[in-house]
C-alpha cells in the first residue's frame, strides 16, 4: 500500500467516526503543577533570556573590534566578512529583544 492511500483512508475513517479535535478548549497552563514550579520556570527562562543577551553583546564586541582590526590593516575579505557578522549579531538581537512580542502574538493566534 502506499503511503497517500493509508493517509486518505486514515482521513476518511476519522470524518466517519465523527472525531473532534482533543485539544479543543484546551490551554496550556503551568498551575497545575505549582505556584512553586511556575516560579522556578520563570526564574530558569529569565536567566537564560539574560544570557543570551550577554552573548550577543561580547559577540557584538568582539565583531566590532575585528572589524576595525580589519580595516586598520586593509584587509578586503576580512572586512566583508566581518560586516555580516555583526549584521547577523544585530539579526539576532533584533530577535532575542523581541521574543516576548513575537511568542505572545503566537500563542494569541492559535
Amino acid at each position: 500500500m502506499s503511503n497517500v492511500y493509508l493517509a486518505q483512508t486514515a482521513v476518511e475513517f476519522l470524518s466517519q467516526q465523527g472525531s473532534r479535535n482533543p485539544f479543543d478548549g484546551i490551554t496550556p497552563d503551568f498551575n497545575v503543577f505549582g505556584i512553586q514550579f511556575t516560579k522556578a520556570w520563570q526564574k530558569v527562562l529569565a536567566g537564560l533570556w539574560g544570557l543570551t543577551f550577554v552573548w550577543l553583546a561580547g559577540g557584538a564586541l568582539r565583531a566590532a573590534y575585528q572589524l576595525q582590526e580589519a580595516k586598520k590593516g586593509g584587509y578586503q575579505a576580512s572586512i566583508l566578512e566581518h560586516t555580516d557578522g555583526i549584521k547577523r549579531l544585530g539579526m539576532a538581537l533584533a530577535v532575542v529583544s523581541g521574543i516576548g512580542i513575537i511568542f505572545g502574538a503566537v500563542v494569541a493566534l492559535f
